[in-house]
């Protein structure tokens, strides 16, 4: 009984193993592909829903997955409601996994076949180049997969005589209450539902539980995994939060309705249906799964919109902190740890766009711009510092294209907000004609960038900034000739002359900054799945010099 034991455990760390390798290697194979694909199909919650299921289903990850979706989120490329659709659909496509296991594990019988497999995939990984390299690593997984299944199956067999039904709770509603909780203990122990889904189907299979007891087990797993979601949330952002809690409601909902559909769903597999003779109990059990995941789907997307108000009762936003949203998870995932970052930027850029607004409108406490110039400073150097941490160094193209559009743009914010400390340049700027039309034109730029920014589901039309900062900068030795003559024709102060030029640069100056974070922010942005192109900087004439 100790070497089946001993068998069985092997086999079932041979399966997680094979789990890890599968999903690392198809994540380094299709991971920037996937990430594009959440992005542009992801319309509304059912296209989420198909869009969570199918990734979830190619990656044999449902973390990997929402993961994704909550940097979106928190980039502000996904609703909570198109995001709520990805975590629906990647506890459907969860039951993948299971499918496999049951057809090809048990059906099939591919376990004769892995080591050959693990020994091509392992050849691949080690000799081929990188999405060959990565489609070796999956192979092997898989290969692995089968391995453990074969060991976990030759373990529970020789248990048999020793371990039965009888040596679980009863197939009633108590038992079952017992069964679930066994089921939740075994996922907290192997942090994955996916390893319990595979010990039911074989324990079924071999005869050690019976096909009730089986599925009041799945039960368990599916709730097991929340407690999970809710540990790894602790400390995190609003985004991971409100993701976990969709996460927790949906299957907490599902197995209190699957749990009374226990009954029902033996009486049509065995007597109604009559499948029980037709086909392998795990195939019912595998059934049983998929089956209750869809119910809760169907049950719950029509009050999506009360579960969505509920989950952000329970985690409000954070209004006052920008960085919130640079969770230390995304670091692993270069593409969405980059979206969080743009997004941060994004909302630091509205606070210094508000306060210019209002300074250039004169309708604003010039008391602000210490505090604003403060929390701006401390979250572009926290922005900065996470950049740093996100290896780019394997990444794609146009990921490493967009990583250095989020630099760029950080360092023009910075640029801005450095004005506010040249302020009294606006108030010189008013007792000339000419720097009062620029102001009320940038006064009309600030205000219309701020009303593009706040609604992140659109471009923003950079033709208006372009062409502010391109005039400005073309006439600058103009309106120097035109000062001087000015000032000498009229005997005015040179240092007053002086002073409109400089008020002149910092207008221009803003001018310029103000376009190019627009122009970089949209250029990192991930819109249908494709960035948008940048071109590189345009105005550094001799004029400007070196200004900022």
């Amino acid at each position: 009984m100790g070497l089946e034991i001993l068998n069985a455990i092997g086999g079932l760390g041979l399966f997680l193993l094979g789990m890890v390798i599968l999903t690392s290697g198809l994540k380094e194979l299709a991971g920037d592909t996937i990430r594009r694909m959440i992005a542009k199909f992801t319309k509304n919650l059912p296209s989420g829903i198909a869009t969570g299921a199918i990734v979830t289903g190619i990656l044999q990850s449902s973390s990997a997955t929402t993961v994704t979706a909550v940097g979106f989120a928190s980039a502000g490329l996904l609703s909570l409601s198109q995001s709520l659709g990805i975590v629906f659909g990647a506890n459907l496509g969860t039951t993948v996994t299971g499918w496999i296991v049951a057809v090809f594990g048990f059906k099939l019988k591919l376990g004769q076949v892995a080591f050959p497999l693990i020994l091509v995939g392992t050849l691949m990984h080690l000799f081929a180049r990188r999405r060959i390299a990565a489609a070796g690593l999956a192979l092997a997984g898989f290969g692995l997969i089968f391995v453990g299944i074969d060991s976990l199956q030759a373990g529970m067999a020789g248990l048999t005589d020793t371990v039965t039904p009888k040596s679980f709770p009863a197939d009633n509603w108590l038992g079952r209450i017992f069964l679930v909780f066994i089921g939740i203990g075994i996922t907290l122990v192997t942090q994955s539902s996916s390893a319990g889904v595979a010990m039911a189907i074989t324990a079924v299979h071999t005869g050690t539980i019976s096909l009730a007891q089986g599925v009041a087990m799945v039960i368990g797993f599916d709730v097991g995994t929340t407690v999970t979601a809710v540990m790894a949330t602790l400390g995190g952002s609003v985004s991971a939060k409100r993701t976990a809690y969709a996460h927790v409601f949906f299957n907490v909902s599902t197995a209190c309705v699957a749990y009374f559909l226990v009954p029902a769903y033996m009486w049509f597999w065995q007597d109604i249906l009559d499948l029980g003779d037709r086909f392998p109990p795990e195939i019912g059990l595998v059934t049983f799964h998929s089956l209750f995941n869809i119910v809760g789907i169907v049950m719950l997307v029509p009050f999506s919109r009360q579960i969505i108000r509920f989950i952000c009762w329970l985690a409000p936003e954070d209004v006052n902190d920008h960085t919130e949203r640079l969770e230390e998870s995304f670091i692993q995932t270069p593409n969405v740890a980059i979206e969080a970052a743009r997004s941060t930027l994004s909302e630091v850029f509205l606070d210094v766009l508000h306060l210019f607004h209002g300074l250039f409108a004169d309708d604003v406490d010039r008391a602000e711009i210490p505090t604003v110039m403060e929390e701006s400073h401390e979250a572009l150097t926290v922005t900065e510092d996470y950049l740093r941490r996100i290896n780019v160094s394997k990444a794609d193209p146009e990921t490493l294209r967009c990583y250095q559009e989020v630099v760029l743009a950080l360092d023009h914010i910075r640029r801005l907000t450095r004005r506010f400390k040249e302020i009294e340049r606006l108030d010189a700027a008013g007792d000339i004609k000419d720097l009062r039309q620029i102001v009320q034109r940038l006064t009309g730029l600030f205000r219309d960038t701020q009303s593009a920014f706040r609604d992140r589901q659109k471009l923003m039309d950079e033709q208006p900034l372009e062409a502010c900062a391109r005039e400005l900068d073309q006439n600058q030795e103009s309106i120097r000739r035109r000062f001087t003559d000015a000032a000498s024709r009229s005997g005015d102060d040179f240092e007053y002359v002086l002073n409109q030029l400089d008020s002149y640069r910092w207008l221009s100056r803003i001018s310029y900054h103000l376009w190019r974070v627009v122009h970089h922010l949209q250029s990192a942005r991930m819109i249908d799945g494709e960035a948008q192109t940048a071109p590189v900087e345009v105005i550094e004439t001799a004029a400007s010099g070196t200004q900022e």
